[in-house]
């Protein structure tokens, strides 16, 4: 009986070596070293007074036995813009000949990291030329850094490893709460203990032979925002990644945010309950690598596409020009960003470049038949995961992550754009990059989901 456990012990242990697998990581720091302003909270418009936490930029590069290369890049950014990939999947293609399916990019979705703007109109907003140039050169040094280590990831290619498992974090907590008001928004930004969550805490780890952890990959849907400091500090997601490191010395700890659109962090606002979440987070990993873990086997499957995302009709220049005229303040339900909305959609009318519709992107990747990785671009509602991990429910793990390749916007499920709000309609009138005409669609959620089942076909 013995010799036929020790058998199967070792069958086992050996198929796991002998998938082929090869993971090489990399980390760089990101913390700007000049002024900025921070990122998020619009009544929040301030440069940043210092560093509490440096951000980084970690880089996670798998490789088959065939050859089939994937890289993961994670951000301590409150966005991922599509001019920074863009940039970047140029470079790496050039370089190390990496196809564009092969490269994914996550942000943290911190709102004490710095600003990111692109274009002229952005620009042309702030009126001040020296806070441009910033601008300019951290986007320049940002997309230099990610290119180095993603080159230095695939560099330190070594066998390993590769193991999924799960665990369960439950600090996340639904933000959108129906108002009993007859005026005003009809959900408010505040806990709602009875909405829908997802408390799946998933765990990819790539191991040496000798055990040692090359990597950790982890994920959860709640939004990075448990604290609103004036410094750069990377919140509980950042706090997590550290406490991990600590823990297993010489392993990069790479954040995944998940669909987390809708989801706060509670209790918040505070840097003690925001390194408390993240233990929080990092003890769940931890109980993950010490479960049953599942060996993945296989080869990298990949396929990346955007779908096509339309709005609802966009006013004329004659509807925007009558509603501009409105004198400021005689409307409690004209707000001076509904103002401001109007006026940038109203020039690029004039000029010719307001869109019509949007490009959304979509990346599928298989590890084999044990795990399908999807990732969402946008701030993407919780149920869009709620509503993959049922439809792609089967043999192999599902892992559905938000904020991903394109934060264009918050992404509303059907019934949150039905039920209205910010998350539903308000939160779009801030975006510049891009510059949306409406809202958007009651067809975005069928299919960005049509989309993902068919790049998994």
């Amino acid at each position: 009986m013995k010799t036929i456990l020790l058998a199967l012990f070792l069958t086992l242990h050996g198929v796991a070596l002998s998938a082929g697998w090869k993971a090489g990581a990399a980390k760089a720091t990101i913390t700007p070293t000049e002024p900025m302003y921070l990122a998020g909270f619009a009544n929040r418009v301030v440069i940043a007074e210092g560093t509490a936490m440096d951000l980084h930029a970690k880089a996670l590069a798998i490789e088959d036995a065939e050859g089939g290369r994937f890289v993961m890049v994670t951000l301590d950014l409150v966005e991922v813009a599509k001019q920074t990939r863009d940039a970047v999947a140029a470079n790496v293609k050039a370089q190390f000949h990496l196809p564009n399916e092969s490269l994914l990019l996550n942000c943290s979705h911190t709102h004490c990291g710095p600003e990111l703007r692109f274009g002229d109109a952005e620009f042309a907003e702030l009126n001040d030329p020296v806070r441009k140039e910033r601008c300019l050169r951290y986007n320049a040094m940002l997309v230099a850094k990610i290119t180095h280590i993603i080159g230095e990831a695939l560099g330190n290619l070594e066998p390993v490893t590769l193991t999924y498992a799960h665990a369960r974090c439950g600090f996340a907590m639904n933000r959108r709460l129906k108002s009993d008001k007859p005026t005003g928004e009809p959900y408010l930004n505040s806990p709602n203990p009875d909405g829908p969550v997802d408390h799946d805490v998933p765990v990819l780890a790539a191991e040496r032979p000798d055990k040692s952890l090359v990597a950790i990959l982890f994920g959860y849907a709640c939004h990075n925002t448990t604290m609103n400091i004036k410094q750069w500090h990377g919140d509980y997601a950042g706090h997590a990644q550290r406490f991990i490191e600590e823990a297993h010395p010489g392993t990069v700890a790479l954040f995944m945010m998940g669909c987390g659109g809708d989801q706060n962090g509670y209790p918040r606002f505070d840097d003690l309950l925001s390194a408390r979440h993240g233990q929080s987070l990092a003890t769940a990993v931890d109980a993950a690598l010490q479960a049953r873990t599942r060996p993945i086997t296989g080869s990298l499957r990949m396929a990346y596409d955007t779908v096509r995302l339309d709005y609802e009709p966009t006013p004329s220049m004659e509807d925007l020009q009558k509603r501009l005229a409105i004198p400021t303040g005689t409307d409690p339900n004209y707000s001076i960003y509904m103002r401001d909305w109007d006026q940038r959609r109203l020039t690029a009318l004039k000029q010719g470049t307001l869109i019509d519709h949007y490009d959304y992107p979509i990346q599928v990747v298989r590890f084999g038949a044990d795990l399908t990785f999807v990732a969402l671009s946008g701030e993407t509602c919780v149920d869009y995961s709620l509503r993959l991990k049922r439809e792609l429910a089967g043999e192999a793990a599902v892992w559905v992550a938000g904020y991903c390749n394109d934060v264009l916007a918050y992404i509303p499920s059907k019934r949150v754009l039905l039920e209205g709000g910010y998350e539903a309609k308000t939160s779009i009138i801030y975006w510049s990059n891009p510059l949306h005409p409406n809202w958007f669609a009651e067809s975005l959620e069928e299919r960005i989901i049509g989309k993902v089942h068919e790049l998994l076909k």
